[in-house]
């Protein structure tokens, strides 16, 4: 099972986190997509801070 803080910032962070997964998840397996699709967290002191998406498309 997973830890982290219990902080009102990460829990709504969290959140966010999981929407945007899925969203990603739901663009990026869609039949006709190349590419890679990432999730990157910036976190100080166990506090999510950012969360970026990256999706590169390889045009074919």
């Amino acid at each position: 099972m997973i830890k982290h803080v219990a902080t009102t910032g990460n829990a709504k962070k969290v959140a966010q986190l999981q929407a945007v997964m899925a969203e990603l998840l739901s663009e990026a397996l869609r039949r006709g997509f190349f590419g890679t699709a990432a999730v990157e967290l910036s976190v100080q002191d166990g506090t999510i801070q950012n969360i970026r998406r990256k999706v590169e498309r390889i045009e074919k």
